[in-house]
């Protein structure tokens, strides 16, 4: 099939596989793909079932030369080239033997495109044993550190201030406005730090409190005079409820972020936004009261 980019104004041809299980039955691919070969941009993916060579497999039946020979060659002789990729190596698991079977191929042509071409192998998930492929065209432009966002839920940590004023108290030498900007710049690390050891995976802390506080109300509803079931179940009812608040801050400025950012651009969710609030302002009748 042919897929076309009409952001970027280029089009591509793909072939998605599925390889038979026998040696002999998977010779008909390797000659269609030789007969299928375009002289433009192609990308052959899928499930090849067999592998390239013998260190794409762990476990299992030995690999013999022979058994790799016919997809080698086709590889070699098409000058097919496996796309960079993240994620799983081993791409198939019968929870025994780990094999390779899945990939995602590229002619040379390919690689003119001015994007660059990244697949991701993610992890196969409950309805099957093969890991699930992903392939992003992005463009080819160096990608910097994220930026640096503040949250309000950090200031309501206890130890908020003292972070603030050990990195505000840094002896900085220049201009005034040097001087706030190198201030600045060395509050992110510690904050950061506050963040990942106090705030990181919010919504993971909650569900593990919530889970931590149900088992002790539980040991406590055949145990209610322990008192230390007590002073445990009042201490975890305390944490979970601070978990809370912060998740409950978390979402709330994240929402208003998005709203800002999709309202500013006029898009579908803004206008849908404005449409529920006529709705909601609309006025479809007024009572007056009769006068005699």
């Amino acid at each position: 099939m042919f897929i076309s980019s009409l952001e970027n104004h280029y089009a591509f041809a793909a072939s998605f596989i599925y390889g038979f299980n026998t040696i002999q039955a998977r010779r008909t691919l390797w000659e269609d793909l030789r007969r299928w070969s375009p002289n433009s941009l192609w990308l052959v993916l899928g499930d090849f079932n067999f592998l390239l060579s013998k260190e794409d497999k762990h476990n299992g039946a030995h690999i013999t030369s022979y058994e790799v020979s016919d997809f080698r060659e086709c590889y070699t002789d098409l000058g097919l080239v496996d796309l960079n990729s993240t994620g799983c190596f081993f791409t198939w698991s019968n929870g025994h033997v780990w094999s390779k079977l899945d990939r995602v191929l590229a002619n040379p042509l390919w690689f003119s495109l001015p994007q660059q071409t990244h697949v991701h192998f993610d992890n196969p998930g409950v309805f099957s044993n093969h890991s699930p492929a992903s392939v992003q065209l992005d463009p080819q432009q160096p990608r910097g550190n994220r930026n640096f966002k503040f949250f309000n839920m950090w200031a309501d940590h206890p130890h908020f201030l003292e972070v603030i004023s050990q990195g505000w108290n840094t002896q900085v030498n220049g201009s005034c406005m040097y001087s706030l900007y190198r201030k600045l710049k060395c509050l992110k690390r510690p904050l950061k730090e506050l963040n990942k050891l106090h705030f990181s995976h919010i919504s993971e802390r909650v569900a593990r409190a919530e889970a931590d506080l149900a088992t002790h109300q539980s040991l406590l509803h055949h145990d209610r005079d322990n008192t230390q079931l007590l002073s445990q179940e009042r201490n975890l009812r305390s944490s979970l409820l601070n978990l809370k608040y912060t998740e409950q801050m978390f979402f709330g400025q994240k929402l208003k972020s998005n709203f800002l950012k999709e309202a500013d651009k006029g898009s579908r969710f803004f206008h849908s936004l404005m449409s529920q609030k006529h709705q909601r302002n609309h006025i479809p009748a007024i009572k007056f009261p009769l006068v005699v």
